[in-house]
């Protein structure tokens, strides 16, 4: 069981990895070819259309165990906020409703994760990158805009 919701439910379509901006605004999305060639090829240029406030990632499901990569090229952005957190969550249709899971470690017996995990935090261009636990033992991702790679995302 994920979060409340039977193994044997139906999933409609795979799963994804929806990662989100709580700072970012909406962006209105553009239409038609222009939507396909966005999701598709992701480039991180200064002249690139402004990074969207939700990330869509591809998710590997093995019963209720999942994996998913995120690379920092799609976070760590050229229009990088001084100060962005980014929401992780797995989603896909059941029954024709969309169903959308918090990722985080709620049924592993040890709560209070933000005190006790601790990920390296990575760089690059010029932006610093931290998974980390929320109070809640949520996974979110922190990045924050750096002049030089000695700063932290914290």
């Amino acid at each position: 069981m994920i979060d409340g919701v039977p193994d044997e439910a139906p999933v409609d379509a795979g799963w994804k990895l929806r990662v989100t901006s709580r700072e970012r605004p909406d962006i209105p999305l553009p239409t038609g070819a222009q939507r396909f060639r966005n999701r598709l090829v992701r480039t991180v240029t200064r002249t690139s259309p402004p990074t969207p406030r939700r990330l869509y990632f591809p998710v590997v499901r093995d019963g209720a165990h999942f994996e998913a990569v995120v690379p920092l090229r799609n976070i760590a952005v050229w229009d990088a906020l001084p100060s962005e957190h980014w929401d992780l969550h797995l989603v896909a249709t059941r029954g024709g409703s969309k169903l959308a899971l918090r990722v985080g470690g709620h049924h592993d017996d040890m709560p209070g994760k933000k005190q006790i995990v601790k990920y390296p935090e990575q760089y690059r261009a010029g932006v610093a990158v931290l998974p980390y636990f929320t109070d809640g033992d949520d996974l979110s991702i922190r990045c924050a805009r750096r002049d030089d790679a000695k700063g932290s995302a914290s």
